[in-house]
């Protein structure tokens, strides 16, 4: 008995120290258009390599055996194009990434006989289209009246995934939630969206304001003033002046 549970204990410690981590490296961010080199690093400790798989969102587009001849098989899949010239048993590079790319990828790993010991890592890739165009703005060609509130709207250009906006006012970036609208992503042609954010901040003579469209790293932004209407700003002052004109009018005759 002590015998067999020995021999049960080394074999399992063999299968131990055959085990490795495997770790993937998927960037996290792509741009549409651009290619993409997947790797896989895995350690077999000894063992033999069996066959390297990769997934995306759980279906099989790329593996390597190395028994086989040619090593190496890719699969049809919307939105993966495997260039096998590239690719390799640590890598898949990925060509012409369309928005159909986007998706969670697994590697996994697999020893030859006799253990066939597994081991797998996945990561998200975010495939983005953001194009050079700036940010919209309206509303904004129209004289306010002071302290009337703005009706501006900052909406970007088509892009995917759905921008995040933000407003700045004379460099400071508003956090005020009654001063914003959000009226978030509307869908467009070619799968693409458009983000509308509006600004409904009291107007203010010389303003300056700033929309800012970002998709992770990468940013797009447009500038623009507020006309307010000093017409009145200068009635005021006037009426005042006229008032204390009259008033040091009468404090003269009173004392003369």
């Amino acid at each position: 008995m002590k015998i067999v549970i020995i021999y049960f204990l080394l074999a399992y410690v063999k299968v131990t120290i055959c085990l490795r981590v495997v770790s993937i490296t998927v960037p996290k961010y792509k741009q549409r258009g651009e290619p993409a080199t997947l790797t896989c690093d895995y350690d077999l400790e000894g063992g033999r390599l069996y066959s390297v798989k990769w997934y995306r969102d759980n279906e099989e587009f790329y593996r390597y055996m190395p028994r086989l001849r040619p090593p190496q098989h890719a699969h049809r899949l919307d939105g993966v194009k495997v260039d096998l010239g590239k690719s390799s048993a640590r890598h898949a590079h990925l060509r012409e990434l369309t928005l159909r790319s986007r998706g969670l990828y697994r590697c996994e790993v697999s020893e030859e006989a006799p253990s066939f010991h597994s081991a797998q890592a996945e990561a998200f890739m975010e495939v983005y289209h953001f194009p050079r165009d700036s940010p919209s703005v309206t509303g904004h060609e129209r004289r306010y009246e002071i302290d009337e509130p703005l009706d501006v709207n900052c909406s970007s250009a088509r892009s995917f995934p759905a921008p995040d906006l933000h407003w700045h006012i004379n460099g400071q970036k508003i956090t005020e939630r009654s001063w914003l609208v959000a009226y978030g992503a509307k869908p467009v042609p070619q799968g693409l969206l458009v983000s509308t954010l509006g600004l409904k901040a009291p107007a203010k003579p010389r303003m300056k304001l700033r929309c800012v469209a970002t998709i992770g790293t990468h940013k797009r932004e447009r500038t623009v003033l507020i006309d307010t209407n000093s017409a009145s700003c200068n009635s005021r002052v006037g009426a005042s002046l006229l008032i204390l004109t009259c008033v040091n009018m009468i404090v003269r005759d009173k004392i003369s």
